[in-house]
């Protein structure tokens, strides 16, 4: 008699299965049963810092994009919360610049196996000098390999993100075409800048940065090193000492004071720093920066 419970048993929830089975189907036909083994169709791009989010922007239509370093705040000294590494570790797409955001390389090496781009492994560049982001040229080369990544990762979108990519490298080709024009025919080719973050730019469109500090806004010069510069401002005639939002004005201003040049702020651009900026993006704060190098140098067009 027992048996013939346990038997009689196990029919009944087999037969209830294959009930609940067709009233399943007959509620969801065949092509509206829910997927739950995907996820809500979007693409997650996580980037360490704003230039690399800007380049990633507006490329795949189903993507979001979020950026670990945030307005206001500087890379160099930033520390990464639980939800920063968390970010890291789930992204489909990890851009990181491998040099003003090293605080990320300990995370992506123990806690990520995803697509990464590390953009000056990417582009073979040491890490001495971050800021490659400011040289329009190279960026156009990011986009393209952000781009192609993503082709990968969201096939069903590539002909969309390859005529993204297209548009945003014309953009950047017209911020190039400006800086080309602009700073051609400059009388003093020359400026001092409170953080040694311009060297790209300054090697792509001819003229010559001199930093007060080092790569890091961080180091503080040497008295000796004040010195020189002070020399140097005069004796080269040199019109402007730059400085930027995130980093201490004084001593640009003291060296622009003994010296009777000018001082006036630089975007260095590692993350947006006001309001205006925002609304600016990279190409608007691009066409800022161009203004005031070509009065700091007295270019003509």
């Amino acid at each position: 008699m027992q048996k013939l419970r346990i038997a009689l048993g196990f029919s009944l929830a087999f037969i209830a299965v294959w009930i609940g089975a067709f009233a399943y189907i007959s509620f969801f036909p065949e092509n509206q049963i829910p997927d739950y083994t995907k996820d809500d169709g979007k693409v997650s791009i996580v980037a360490t810092i704003y230039p690399l989010a800007w380049m990633a922007s507006d490329l795949d239509p189903a993507a979001t994009i979020s950026t670990i370093v945030g307005p206001g705040l500087e890379p160099h000294d930033f520390s990464p919360t639980i939800d920063d590494v968390k970010k890291i570790q789930d992204a489909e797409l990890l851009i990181n610049n491998g040099g003003v955001d090293a605080w990320a390389d300990d995370i992506i090496n123990d806690h990520r196996s995803g697509p990464t781009i590390s953009v000056l492994t990417m582009l073979q560049y040491p890490e001495t000098d971050p800021h490659v982001w400011l040289d329009p040229v190279l960026m156009q080369r990011i986009v393209e390999s952000i781009g192609g990544q993503l082709e990968l990762i969201d096939p069903k979108n590539a002909d969309v993100i390859r005529d993204n990519v297209s548009k945003k490298v014309a953009v950047l080709q017209g911020i190039d075409d400006e800086y080309r024009a602009g700073l051609a025919s400059c009388s003093v080719p020359e400026v001092v800048s409170s953080h040694d973050a311009f060297g790209f730019l300054a090697k792509r469109y001819g003229f010559t940065v001199y930093g007060i500090a080092g790569f890091s806004p961080e180091n503080e010069p040497s008295s000796a090193k004040l010195v020189e510069l002070t020399d140097l401002i005069r004796s080269h005639h040199i019109t402007t000492v730059f400085f930027e939002e995130f980093t201490s004005d004084a001593l640009s201003k003291t060296l622009a004071s003994e010296t009777d040049a000018k001082s006036d702020v630089l975007d260095a651009i590692e993350s947006l720093a006001s309001e205006e900026s925002e609304r600016l993006e990279y190409p608007g704060i691009m066409e800022k920066n161009l203004a005031k190098l070509k009065t700091a140098m007295v270019c003509q067009e």
